[in-house]
Formats: C-alpha cells, structure tokens, sequence
C-alpha cells in the first residue's frame, strides 16, 4: 500500500509538521510513505490563465504532472493543513486548483461529471487557534468535513475516511499535543489492519 501525505504548514516546529513526523514514522513501518511537504518544495499554487489553457489541451505543466504522478499512486492520502480562515492555507486550495485538474481527477460522462480517482482513501487533519463547543461539533466541524472533504475529495469519487481536527493548537499542553497524536496513530493502526483482512 502507498500511502501519500500531503502537508501544508511554513513552520518546521508546529504541531502539524509534529503529527506529519509521527503519522510517517508508523505508516512506513507497513507502507510505502510519500510526503509532499507543499512548502518545502515551494509549490506554485498559482493556476495562471496561460496554465488554464494549456489544461484545454491536456498540456500539463512538469510540477503537476509529478504530483498526480504521486496521487496515481497513492492508496491512501493524508492531507495535515492548519485552518486558516475558516479553509485551507493558500498553498493547499491551490495544490487542489492546479493537481486536481479535469480530465485526471475528474471528467464528463454520459451522467454528468464523475470522479476519476476512484478506489481512493482519504485522512483529514486540520489544526485550529479556537476551541470546540457542543454547537461547533454537531454544525461547525461536519460544514467543514462537508465543505473540505466531501465536495472536494468526494466529488473526485475518493472516499473520506476521516476528518480530524486539533483545537487550541497554539496554547495546548505538550500531554494535550501528544494525546492528539497517540489517538491519530491508534486511528491509522486500526485503518491498515483492516485494509489487510
């Protein structure tokens, strides 16, 4: 099994590159594990009009074309992002404009539009500032999962599997932090060996 993690956080010490770390750590102990750090590798999450174009005639730009390269492979996608304004940093809802083009991860069919990337998993983690109340978790939290993961990674026909969020992120204990990534590992433990029965 490949499992893809694609991680959206400028500062090498959050919490978020903390959970990447982890989340790999365990995966690589059973899976093949690809991590695409968007920062890192300074994606461009610019879909520019000449880019717009060129898609009309299934002419991909190189950066791309390597990152479905990584999707096509991929059995299961983690995606670790804090919530920035209530969506995904800037550098993420552009990897999804530029990577997740028509005619790859989605195209028109005799019903309509159908998602390409069948067969697919997807894990979200989502690091917030604010807390979580009762109305927050029954309205708030599903909206985003909805919104997010749903509409996005759905619509594409992947399957989202999981949505975690991590609140008061910046002023959470290191017991607090930590727990938040022991019960994301126990997660992952009981998906692979499931996958494996």
């Amino acid at each position: 099994m490949t499992h893809l993690i694609v991680y959206a956080h400028p500062s090498p010490d959050s919490f978020s590159r903390r959970l990447v770390d982890s989340i790999k750590k365990y995966s690589e102990t059973l899976n093949t594990v690809i991590v695409r750090d968007l920062y890192a590798i300074d994606f461009n999450p610019i879909l520019t009009k000449a880019e717009l174009e060129n898609l009309k005639n299934s002419i991909l730009a190189s950066d791309v074309e390597l990152e479905q390269e990584y999707l096509e492979e991929a059995d299961i996608i983690s995606f670790v992002y804090p919530l920035w304004w209530a969506s995904f940093p800037a550098i993420l809802k552009g990897y999804i404009d530029r990577v997740f083009s028509y005619g790859f991860a989605y195209s028109s069919g005799p019903d309509g539009i159908e998602g390409q990337l069948t067969g697919r998993s997807v894990v979200m983690h989502t690091s917030m500032g604010n807390g979580i109340t009762k109305d927050d978790e029954e309205n708030l939290l599903p909206n985003f999962t909805a919104i997010q993961g749903h509409e996005i990674f759905g619509f594409c026909d992947m399957e989202v599997m999981q949505h975690f969020f991590y609140p008061k992120i910046m002023i959470a204990t290191e017991e607090e932090k930590q727990d938040y990534i022991n019960n994301t590992i126990e997660y992952y433990k009981e998906l692979f060996i499931s996958d494996r029965n």
